[in-house]
């Protein structure tokens, strides 16, 4: 029988993600090489500074390291006069030299000229450097799954449609499958024209196995952080 792995991570978040993650770069890297999984992504949130350590960690290691990014985008702008709306997450990965230029290109315009807001990118930011990259759609808490669970149908068809425009054939609706009450799975399974979008099944990676029973404080800590 085939020793070759079924699941292989794309969502993992290191200890660069402050207050979400506390996965070191080279504990990650043995772990992946236990498991005999020939490759993994690191996505921490709003930020690579992970990036070149991975690399060359995981290289040495004979792992395929595959560079990304969660970041938070402005999928839902106000209108003027409203309040400004939370951005939510997207995972970006990169496929080649290219998608990892626009990677740090959209890097860079998180915290450019937003005039004092949270890091977050803009729709037109995203397709302006979009070439080389897969575009994950963020999980139970991305920005379609938000709209469908509010009932914004005709604003999570455009979302959809902007994305798939963007991302052509690259596109990947996620499918985190964590029940509510009464065992309802997410909504997100009910996205719009599934023809726009293949479904990969993905896990958010924070802590490795040890650390989720024995630390819970970077849970904690950000429940109390305004």
């Amino acid at each position: 029988m085939s020793n070759a792995p079924r699941f292989i991570h794309l969502r993992v978040h290191t200890e660069h993600s402050l207050l979400e993650g506390a996965v070191p770069v080279k504990k990650l890297v043995d772990l992946c090489k236990a498991a005999s999984m020939p490759a993994v992504a690191v996505t921490d949130t709003n930020n690579m500074f992970a990036a070149l350590e991975f690399s060359v960690t995981a290289q040495g290691a004979g792992i395929q390291p595959i560079v990304g990014c969660q970041m938070s985008l402005a999928h839902d702008p106000a209108a003027p006069g409203e309040r400004p709306r939370l951005p939510a997450p997207i995972v970006l990965l990169a496929q080649n030299e290219a998608g990892y230029m626009n990677l740090m290109k959209l890097n860079s315009a998180l915290y450019i000229g937003k005039g004092g807001q949270l890091p977050q990118i803009t729709l037109a930011e995203l397709a302006a450097h979009s070439a080389g990259l897969i575009c994950l759609t963020g999980g139970p808490e991305g920005p379609l799954a938000l709209l469908i669970a509010a009932g914004q149908m005709p604003k999570a068809r455009a979302l959809m449609q902007a994305l798939a425009l963007a991302f052509p054939h690259r596109l990947y609706v996620e499918l985190q499958r964590h029940p509510g009450e009464g065992g309802k799975l997410p909504e997100a399974e009910r996205a719009p024209n599934r023809a726009w979008s293949k479904w990969p099944m993905t896990w958010t990676c924070r802590w490795w196995p040890r650390m989720m029973s024995t630390s819970p404080r970077p849970r904690c800590m950000r429940r109390m952080t305004p």
